[in-house]
């Protein structure tokens, strides 16, 4: 391991995983001796691989670039691409090296541990709660941190091996600090997702969100009808009733990588309303819905253009948020989803609540 002023270099374990790697691309993680969670040390880590990227292009224009900067569960990792030499490698790591040593920092750089998240998805639909938090940016780092350790107390009900995702990259955590891992990859990727998942993943639960807010959870258990898994998802909406805008639960085939996954759920959302409209119209979404669902999360302005809820369950959660759940939620999550008539009858009764057509063009 190469030692230059205090930067470890560990040159044949990077080697070694981009070998395993196909030589296609390869993670690498400076895990600092002190101040690893400092707000600083993120920002001096961010300089280093924009001047990495500098100074290897332009002392070999194209061969290399490193992006999807964020936190692993030691230090911060970095995906290396585009490179088409080992020598390119070396100078990308070097001029890395150099900016964080100016930056006061000492630590080790090599490869990143990572996994491949265990086969928990299915072809059956899975519960989804989709949940609109607002930008991340606006929560602060005590507001991500905060919704890091609901999301983990949620997900942990699962059981099993828990796993901490951003970027692209998962890393199996056995730390015991699940939500702190996750609190830094918000904090430094502005996204990340935590899964709890048994060995043969008979049982998962997933929670994630994206630097716009916009947070999915998911549920796998081959054990419990979608009904029952409805308690799961209720219990991830009122987790986060004091802090979302909007939220509503859908069946969706597959894992669902985002708020654009609603298009492939029961059932079918309105014809007029583009499956990508719920997530490029996010700012609409305190005050509109995109259409009716089994089980919502509405604000006090929801509320004053809705039609007519007496058909409904109605819970009032906090002050300014109520839950709308379908009396019976079985008819909704059925394998064809509801029958025309219910549907017709539930968008009839939300009246205005349902966002205009040209509202979403």
């Amino acid at each position: 391991m190469a030692n230059r002023d205090g930067v470890r270099v560990d040159l044949d374990g990077i080697l070694l995983q981009l070998e395993a790697q196909g030589f296609d691309e390869v993670r690498v993680e400076f895990v600092p001796d002190d101040g690893g969670g400092a707000a600083a040390v993120a920002d001096v880590v961010r300089q280093a691989v924009d001047t990495a990227n500098d100074v290897a292009n332009e002392a070999l224009p194209d061969s290399i670039w490193g992006s999807l900067l964020t936190a692993s569960l030691a230090g911060f990792s970095v995906r290396l691409g585009s490179m088409d030499s080992q020598e390119a490698l070396e100078t990308w790591l070097e001029a890395f090296g150099g900016r964080v040593r100016a930056g006061g920092l000492s630590g080790e750089l090599r490869a990143t541990e990572t996994v491949r998240l265990p086969a928990w998805d299915s072809p059956d639909p899975m519960m989804t709660a989709y949940i609109a938090l607002g930008a991340l940016s606006a929560l602060g780092r005590a507001g991500a941190a905060g919704w890091a350790e609901r999301a983990v107390r949620w997900a942990a009900e699962a059981g099993g091996d828990a796993y901490v995702g951003s970027s692209g990259m998962s890393q199996l955590d056995a730390t015991g600090e699940v939500a702190a891992h996750l609190a830094s990859a918000l904090h430094v990727a502005s996204s990340g997702a935590v899964l709890y998942a048994d060995a043969r993943a008979s049982r998962a639960a997933m929670a994630e969100v994206g630097s716009d807010g916009q947070a999915i959870y998911q549920t796998h258990d081959v054990s419990a009808s979608l009904v029952v898994q409805a308690d799961r998802a209720r219990a991830a909406i009122l987790a986060e009733a004091d802090y979302a805008d909007y939220a509503f639960v859908a069946p969706t085939p597959h894992r669902a990588y985002g708020w654009d996954a609603r298009t492939r759920a029961l059932p079918p959302l309105r014809e007029e309303i583009p499956a990508y409209a719920l997530r490029m119209h996010a700012d609409l979404w305190s005050r509109f819905v995109p259409d009716v669902h089994c089980m919502q999360l509405l604000t006090d302005e929801h509320l004053d253009r809705v039609t007519d809820l007496s058909g409904w369950t109605v819970t009032h959660v906090t002050a300014e948020r109520t839950l709308v759940e379908a009396p019976d939620l079985a008819a909704w999550l059925g394998p064809g989803g509801p029958g025309h008539s219910v549907l017709d009858q539930a968008r009839a009764d939300f009246g205005q609540a349902l966002v205009p057509a040209d509202g979403v063009r």
